[in-house]
């Protein structure tokens, strides 16, 4: 019985397989019809990668003497990185230029979160991501002090319209020694102007004093968009193509099969005939 099972697989193999070499036109051009869409497709639709990394900016700065802790947020960091002298920057490692460099650089920061979303688009992206990574990282380092510098602006500004105000009314007391009412908004005066003195210089002892490093946790790298590369697109249409020009051929040999086996004439059935013994008592060949 097994034998007999095994023959017929082997048989059934062996037919498959003549009917592909039979047929072998149709896996040929089936392959051939399917690299050919493959290659048109990827010529109408184009593949285009942008290149994407994330960087958190780790501030490391002695909290202010005075007024409340002032620090580079994530959003400062982001219009750091598409500035003129990140990008130069960029530039110089890439050989693009800055006018073309900008609309393909984008830096996105969000409320809440301490990473920022670097993103690159058009042809060489990865390259560029990772020239534009370095240059972050080393503007990072070099410009936060600066940074700090700009947001704690208000309070220089403070310390400047003190000291206008303090010399204001250091000349009406001057010129009005015996009036009290001078003599006390110049005190004021002197009060406020300390006060601004010392929250400018608190601000300006952590700008000198703090540093800056930028970490990538995810790095630069390629997130490709479209069809798929070429040879991807190839090896899935030859893929395709063989197993749809196999099916066909096996179906083609099956309907062949079915064809011959309904035109084929019936047996001629070569045994004598008799003829039967009839009502009126007749005789038959057997009784001769």
């Amino acid at each position: 019985m097994r034998a007999g099972i095994g023959q017929g697989r082997a048989g059934g193999v062996s037919r498959d397989w003549g009917a592909i070499r039979r047929y072998l036109w149709l896996p040929v051009a089936a392959v051939a019809v399917a690299v050919a869409v493959a290659l048109i497709t990827g010529a109408l639709w184009p593949t285009s990668g942008d290149a994407r990394f994330r960087s958190t900016v780790l501030v490391d700065a002695l909290p202010p003497l005075f007024g409340p802790a002032v620090l580079p947020s994530p959003f400062d960091y982001a219009k750091l990185a598409t500035s003129d002298p990140v990008l130069r920057g960029v530039a110089q490692r890439t050989g693009v230029t800055t006018a073309q460099l900008r609309p393909r650089l984008s830096a996105q920061a969000q409320f809440n979160r301490a990473e920022i979303e670097f993103r690159v688009t058009g042809a060489g992206a990865l390259g560029i991501a990772r020239a534009w990574q370095q240059a972050f990282a080393d503007a990072a380092a070099q410009q936060t002090p600066a940074l700090e510098r700009l947001l704690a602006a208000p309070y220089a500004r403070q310390l400047d319209e003190a000291r206008a105000q303090l010399e204001q009314q250091a000349r009406a007391a001057a010129a009005s020694p015996g009036d009290p009412a001078a003599q006390q908004q110049l005190k004021a005066a002197e009060a406020n102007y300390e006060t601004a003195s010392q929250l400018s210089q608190s601000y300006e002892v952590v700008a000198r004093t703090m540093t800056a490093q930028a970490v990538f946790p995810i790095p630069a790298r390629e997130e490709r968009t479209g069809l798929g590369s070429t040879p991807g697109r190839l090896g899935a249409a030859v893929a395709v193509g063989l197993l749809a020009g196999v099916l066909g051929a096996l179906a083609l040999d099956v309907a062949a099969r079915r064809r011959g086996a309904t035109s084929s004439p019936e047996p001629i059935d070569a045994r004598p005939a008799f003829r039967a013994r009839g009502a009126g008592g007749g005789r038959s060949a057997d009784d001769g």
